[in-house]
């Protein structure tokens, strides 16, 4: 059985209503994995495969950001944003992370996919997907043809 993007928001909702610390790093990092599966999901379902390991993350970024499409530069800041605010909760134990944070990342979430969702009612899903592909390609994060 494979977990689907949506299960990681649902336990970043769940966790972002709890009451230690703890819950809350762990909702901001189930949060950002959310917006990166449902993006891996995505590409993938359009058979562009962004990888599954580190550079994956890099590569969704870079990818979105250099895709030829300027309304999706926006998108690839609010998910590299969400990456770095992961990093920060997973690995920097000695900042303190507060309940109404957590809820803010989760929220942010949520209106990241919304927002891509919208946008491809104006980029054509074959013009995003051929752009992040040639990008990732031009700096050998892809092979080439």
């Amino acid at each position: 059985m494979t977990v689907q993007a949506s299960e990681f928001q649902d336990t970043a909702e769940r966790l972002a209503h709890g009451t230690t610390e703890g819950d809350w790093r762990s909702a901001m990092s189930r949060a950002y994995y959310a917006v990166f599966h449902f993006f891996l999901d995505f590409f993938l379902a359009q058979g562009l495969d962004l990888g599954s390991g580190a550079q994956a993350h890099s590569s969704l970024y870079m990818g979105l950001n250099n895709c030829g499409e300027p309304t999706v530069a926006p998108i690839a800041n609010d998910v590299d944003d969400l990456r770095r605010s992961r990093v920060l909760v997973d690995y920097n134990l000695n900042a303190t992370v507060k309940q109404c944070e957590a809820t803010r990342i989760v929220q942010k979430v949520e209106s990241v996919v919304n927002d891509f969702q919208s946008l491809l009612n104006t980029v054509a899903v074959a013009d995003l997907v051929d752009g992040v592909r040639s990008y990732l390609q031009s700096i050998g994060r892809l092979p080439r043809p």
